[in-house]
């Protein structure tokens, strides 16, 4: 698992929340309790922020990128 702060922005992973050693999670991510990130899965909040719901799936591959100043959102058991 590889969960990285960038500048001042920190990720914040819920509990029961598995991210696989081979995804990325980076700067201001917020995953909800029991969420899955698979493999080469990547989460970018570096300039923007990122918001996962509760019990939600990234799949293997997937990569959520926040556009700059902006407010990406996946909801619950999604």
């Amino acid at each position: 698992m590889t969960v990285y702060q960038f500048e001042d922005r920190k990720p914040k992973v819920g509990k029961d929340s598995y991210i696989s050693k081979s995804a990325s999670v980076i700067g201001k991510v917020t995953l909800g309790s029991e969420c899955y990130v698979g493999p080469g899965a990547v989460i970018k909040g570096d300039y923007g922020e990122v918001v996962i719901g509760s019990g939600s799936s990234v799949q293997d591959n997937v990569v959520v990128h926040a556009r700059p100043n902006e407010l990406t959102t996946i909801g619950s058991r999604v």
